[in-house]
């Protein structure tokens, strides 16, 4: 059995990220064998519940308390979420994570000796309240977070406010991310072939699918992370990321530079782009995907370039 794809769907509170799983379990339960992981930071699950009047099938496993994300309690999902994965032998796995939370952990959740030959993180997704995205200041920089990881920004709720109001937050999200997909949608009705874009939708629809592998071009690769608060110049950081290309499939993320200036990383197999972004500061986070990528090795490298 190949490996199963994950797809992580992140976005504040409120954002539509519930109604965004019941756009999918709708369009393709019937279909593909669907896991659902949702993550709440609250006691009780109230969206697992109104997934459920679907009355559609899939399977769901409700994770409370923000278990996902926090480190005390991560070896306990990391448990479970196996034992989920053996017990049902989905097609593929949602993640819905709670509001709150910071997506780059679950990469680093995938990355665990429980998981890396279990699942990989296939795409991510970040929904975003174009109508109350500006009262979110005061969070900001866990939702800059989940903007900054995003394959794809779905800009939600554009019925309920102007096109000038939606431009605005859309420049807004683009300064965070870039080269993120953008998406402008009501109710989260963004076109489910666009949702499984790493996957032929032809695909879902055969009984035989095994792997990601099969037919759709991508490799079933594994993640790493890689953060630093050390400084790298851009001529550096340059050398460094072209020595390991080689050997990813993917590299994304933002790394610091020594002129307080931050540089906004995407790779597709040999083709890296390096973009300076002048108005964003974030410590150094880059996911590498790839089965031939040497974590410890681009660490020992970075540390010999920042010390």
């Amino acid at each position: 059995m190949g490996l199963i794809p994950l797809y992580l769907v992140t976005g504040f509170l409120g954002s539509g990220k519930t109604t965004l799983l019941k756009e999918v379990i709708t369009e393709y339960s019937t279909q593909k064998k669907i896991a659902i992981i949702q993550n709440e930071f609250a006691p009780a699950n109230i969206d697992g519940e109104e997934l459920r009047q679907l009355k559609k099938p899939f399977k769901i496993m409700e994770i409370n308390n923000g278990s996902v994300f926090c480190v005390c309690l991560l070896s306990d999902f990391i448990t479970s979420l196996k034992s989920f994965i053996s017990e049902e032998s989905p097609d593929l796995v949602i993640l819905e994570s709670s509001g709150l939370s910071d997506p780059v952990a679950i990469a680093e959740i995938l990355q665990s000796q429980e998981l890396v030959n279990r699942v990989f993180l296939a795409h991510c997704y970040c929904i975003v309240d174009v109508l109350n995205y500006k009262n979110i200041q005061n969070l900001m920089t866990r939702v800059r977070h989940q903007i900054l990881i995003a394959d794809t920004i779905i800009l939600n709720k554009i019925d309920k406010t102007d096109i000038q109001e939606i431009s605005t937050v859309r420049k807004l999200v683009s300064n965070i991310n870039t080269m993120a997909r953008i998406i402008e949608t009501s109710y989260c009705k963004i076109g489910m072939c666009q949702f499984f874009e790493n996957i032929d939708p032809e695909l879902l629809r055969n009984k035989e699918y095994k792997s990601v592998e099969d037919g759709c071009g991508r490799p079933a690769i594994k993640a790493r992370v890689f953060k630093s608060s050390k400084k790298i110049s851009y001529e550096d950081l340059e050398n460094l990321l072209a020595h390991h290309l080689p050997g990813t499939q993917r590299i994304k993320g933002y790394v610091l530079l020594d002129n307080n200036k931050t540089a906004a990383v995407q790779s597709v197999f040999n083709s890296m782009n390096i973009k300076i972004e002048n108005d964003i500061i974030v410590n150094t986070t880059l996911i590498f995907m790839g089965d031939n990528f040497n974590l410890s090795q681009f660490s020992k490298d970075f540390r010999e370039i920042t010390k």
